[in-house]
């Protein structure tokens, strides 16, 4: 008997809670990327995209090349296999991990991590030529590939360390001129730009004060900074939105794939 994976898959989308479904039975629902944004709360249209493009991955087998998108669709799909593991057939199971090893091939693949770095490098570099100002945050691969805390459950966030800083007048030169400083292991990687009409230090006390109250603790070392706290892009964009801010530049700009 022919296996039918996407139906399989469909009928597990209608009945998933998490984001991703969400995403996928809301454009089911004839919504486009950018109202889903806005019924969502989520920045920007990039999520949806990337959502809909791991969806598509999951319930037809096509999976992404984008370098910067295959780790996520890896992750995406085992999340989806363990929480259908008891309705989706074997022939589907069996399916759904063929391509999470081919994706984590992938992801082993020098070259792919090479073609990244370079898709990364191009894009945040033509942010930071243009100077605009606001609250940033960064985080060192390190720290992004092994999160310091995993979310326990699939709608949740991983917590990883991140700096959350600003300028008044050039967010971007300040970072890249932070991104040299030898303190640092790693090159930082640029995640968010936030910008808004506001003053970017009564911002920043006040992003600094939510973080703090929300406990997701703040560095307190003498030898490191005191704008790096153990949080989530999922807390910092709800901050954003609570405090009237724009996304200038998020990390989802990288690697778009239809």
């Amino acid at each position: 008997m022919r296996n039918d994976r996407g139906g399989e898959v469909r009928a597990a989308f209608a009945v998933d809670e998490t984001r991703l479904a969400e995403v996928w039975r809301l454009t089911a629902d004839g919504y486009s990327p950018q109202q889903i944004a806005d019924k969502l709360g989520t920045q920007t249209s990039n999520y949806v995209n990337k959502a809909l493009r791991f969806a598509r991955a999951i319930e037809t087998g096509d999976l992404p090349t984008a370098p910067t998108m295959i780790r996520e669709c890896a992750s995406a799909m085992k999340g989806f296999r363990r929480r259908h593991e008891g309705v989706l057939s074997n022939e589907t199971k069996s399916l759904l991990d063929l391509d999470v090893e081919r994706l984590v091939r992938m992801t082993e693949n020098p070259e792919i991590s090479e073609l990244e770095e370079e898709d990364y490098q191009k894009k945040s570099e033509a942010v930071e030529q243009s100077n605009t100002p606001g609250i940033y945050v960064y985080a060192l691969p390190h720290y992004l590939n092994f999160p310091i805390f995993e979310a326990d459950y699939e709608s949740s966030a991983d917590r990883t360390l991140m700096k959350v800083g600003m300028s008044e007048s050039d967010a971007i030169r300040r970072f890249r001129q932070q991104k040299r400083v030898t303190e640092l292991p790693e090159q930082p990687r640029l995640l968010r730009v936030y910008t808004g009409e506001e003053k970017m230090a009564e911002i920043e006390k006040q992003f600094h004060s939510l973080l703090s109250a929300a406990d997701h603790r703040r560095n307190s070392a003498k030898t490191a900074g005191t704008e790096w706290f153990l949080t989530s892009l999922k807390f910092l964009d709800e901050i954003s939105k609570i405090l009237g801010l724009s996304t200038y530049w998020s990390i989802d700009d990288v690697g778009d794939e239809e």
